[in-house]
């Protein structure tokens, strides 16, 4: 079962709220209104700008917003900068099995595994947030 850990569901509502004031926003704004860790918040905004989705401008008047168009960021793009776990099973995590040849379940759970990164990377960010 796929289940997302905090970091990737935090990396997700901030990121959706970034995109939805189409501004400039401060990163205690996001914490309070998200309630996120404002420690932890810079960490995933630091590996969401890492992976250039995020832009930061440091100061006074600093903040965060969006480094590219809603439409171009998806689901995917933003769990797999935040280092979020997207395997279904070990083999589709590409973790060695010495079963693999002999396994009734691989083919299939590629195929699911497959699928499942499609549905990421097809909901992108103004998807979620329709604007």
């Amino acid at each position: 079962m796929i289940k997302l850990s905090k970091t990737g569901d935090y990396a997700l509502k901030a990121i959706c709220y970034i995109a939805d004031k189409q501004e400039l926003v401060h990163i205690k704004d996001i914490s309070l209104d998200q309630d996120i860790s404002e420690a932890l918040l810079r960490r995933i905004i630091a590996n969401l700008e890492k992976a250039h989705i995020l832009q930061t401008t440091k100061g006074r008047n600093g903040g965060v917003a969006l480094a590219k168009k809603p439409y171009q960021i998806s689901v995917y793009d933003i769990l797999e900068a935040v280092g979020e776990e997207l395997g279904l099973t070990d083999c589709t995590k590409d973790i060695y099995c010495d079963k693999k040849s002999e396994c009734y379940t691989t083919d299939v759970m590629g195929s699911l595994q497959r699928g499942f990164n499609s549905l990421l990377k097809l909901n992108t960010l103004d998807k979620i947030i329709k604007k």
